[in-house]
């Protein structure tokens, strides 16, 4: 039986929708494994949806095609959303590598603009450390995402019948598709109100030591080991308003006011905080006009050169995704993810960028807070 890592783009709020029994993570996690793992055995479009109602139920399938990962035609399963199998792997490595690499030296023909434009942030650290934030982060996982978004090149939404909006990706859990599913330089954790974020921005490789994976790690059940401190420490703020506690105090540390002793001692053991100060990059509104300028520098470089490299990749992979008829769209938002993180990998290596720290068992990340 193969294993799989599910990846989850949720418009939807994950504290509030916790306990929603349609929330994605409560149905895309190991107990799907059996089923998709069998639909993997069958050429596309030719799995027979009777034949696995019959061996799982058809209240399992039921589950699936509801969340997405399958749907079901003419009595015929196939993937309905991104799934990637070992045999993928090939035809990934020779997409980042024939890709990702002349995008990268573009953007290293404008570094010097790069860097004075980041240079215009005054929180305390210097143009490569703002920039990875703002470069990897904000505008490639961010306002890049909304300009190809505006030219229909990626989706970024998708509203399931139990009512909840979000993408889901899945990869085989298997060393040949590590890099793509974890490794690269390409994912967000992001707890927020809206007006407050406490973010990292890294791989996905391990469990990252961050209070959006605690969250979600705590609607799971019982914490690991190394987070169980940080269970402690959350068990002291009211019930349900942990999140609100925390930001609140992220916010108030950065304009000089005062905030509860439980909640400054979460943000220092998560690091976002030292001796009572915010220790970790802030943004603020003031930093809008050095955002919006990279942005602009970054998307007149990039931008057409991205989106045509996507729209030729939806035609020429013969990916497992393609063959089993995924909406292109939504092979082309996790096709972007390969691709930009294939470029912040290579910003990294030339040192456009700081480099993040790698953490045990946590992969790499750096922390920030921003202020809407």
């Amino acid at each position: 039986m193969k294993h799989f890592t599910y990846f989850l783009f949720e418009n939807f709020d994950p504290d509030r929708e916790a306990d929603h029994p349609g929330n994605p993570r409560r149905i895309l996690a190991a107990p799907a494994d059996a089923l998709l793992s069998r639909a993997a055995e069958f050429p596309p479009l030719a799995c027979p949806a009777a034949l696995l109602r019959e061996e799982f139920g058809g209240e399992a399938v039921d589950r699936l095609t509801d969340a997405g990962a399958l749907r079901e035609a003419d009595g015929v399963l196939a993937y309905d959303t991104p799934v990637f199998l070992a045999e993928d792997a090939p035809i990934l490595e020779r997409f980042s590598a024939d890709a990702a690499a002349p995008l990268a030296d573009r953007l290293w023909t404008i570094r010097e603009k790069l860097w004075d434009a980041a240079g215009a942030v005054r929180n305390g650290f210097g143009p490569e450390r703002n920039l990875y934030h703002i470069l990897c982060g904000m505008i490639f996982d961010g306002r890049f995402f909304d300009w190809l978004d505006r030219r229909q090149a990626v989706a970024v939404s998708r509203l399931h019948p139990g009512g909840l909006d979000y993408l889901s990706v899945i990869y085989e859990a298997c060393p040949a598709l590590q890099k793509f599913s974890d490794g690269m330089l390409c994912s967000y954790n992001r707890l927020t109100d809206g007006e407050t974020s406490l973010e990292s921005f890294g791989d996905a490789d391990g469990d990252r030591f961050d209070l959006y994976r605690c969250f979600r790690l705590r609607e799971q059940g019982p914490l690991p080991e190394r987070f169980k401190e940080a269970g402690r420490l959350l068990d002291r703020l009211p019930k349900g308003e942990e999140r609100q506690a925390l930001l609140s105090a992220a916010r108030g540390l950065l304009q000089g006011r005062p905030c509860r002793e439980d909640c400054r001692a979460v943000l220092e053991l998560f690091g976002y905080a030292e001796g009572g100060r915010i220790c970790v990059p802030a943004f603020a509104p003031a930093d809008g006009p050095a955002v919006d300028r990279l942005a602009e520098l970054v998307e007149d470089c990039l931008c057409e050169a991205v989106e045509r490299t996507l729209r030729e990749a939806q035609l020429r992979l013969p990916l497992t995704a393609v063959r089993h008829g995924v909406p292109p769209k939504e092979i082309a938002n996790e096709l972007y993810h390969i691709l930009f993180g294939g470029i912040n990998e290579a910003a990294v290596r030339r040192g456009l960028v700081s480099a993040p720290p790698r953490r045990e068992g946590g992969g790499r990340y750096f922390q920030c807070v921003r202020l809407q």
